[in-house]
């Protein structure tokens, strides 16, 4: 009578777990870098939304005659957005009330799952980036600066600062 194996060698057991240990130590690292580079791409994509809204403003600022030296736009929302020279000044009433997605009302101290950057008013006006909840990242280098125009014909300063991310 023949007799059946019933289950695995020790030698097919050991030679699977190397396999798997080679897998795991040529995947690892490629997955390490992911986290980074998703807060990277977060603080980037908010420095597009800045400067984007800084341009939204500015269009309805023109149209609006709302380019001196200070001034309000009022959005097609109602939201009220205070002007420096036609663009948002650096203040909660300024660029942060310019941005769609941002909370209402006073600067966030806090993050939160719709609005992961915690908003620093002043020249320049500082979005850190933070996780829901928490503390920012780095006070200097997870951060998009925004600064405003301090004379007819200039344009803002919009900088994405990533490297301690």
């Amino acid at each position: 009578m023949k007799r059946q194996q019933a289950g695995f060698t020790l030698i097919e057991l050991v030679v699977v777990i190397i396999i798997l240990g080679i897998l795991a130590a040529v995947a690892l690292p490629k997955f390490m870098g992911l986290s980074t580079d998703a807060r990277v791409s977060v603080v980037n994509g908010m420095s597009g939304s800045v400067a984007e809204a800084a341009d939204m403003v500015h269009a309805l600022a023109e149209v609006q005659g709302k380019t001196g030296a200070t001034g309000t736009v009022t959005l097609p929302d109602a939201t009220t957005v205070s002007v420096v020279y036609g663009y948002p000044d650096g203040k909660s009433g300024g660029i942060l009330a310019a941005l769609q997605d941002a909370p209402a009302g006073p600067s966030p101290t806090t993050a939160t799952n719709n609005f992961p950057f915690i908003f620093t008013s002043g020249a320049p006006a500082t979005f850190a980036y933070a996780p829901a909840g928490g503390s920012a990242i780095s006070s200097t280098g997870c951060v998009v600066d925004y600064t405003a125009p301090t004379n007819t014909g200039a344009e803002p300063t919009v900088t994405s600062l990533t490297g301690s991310c």
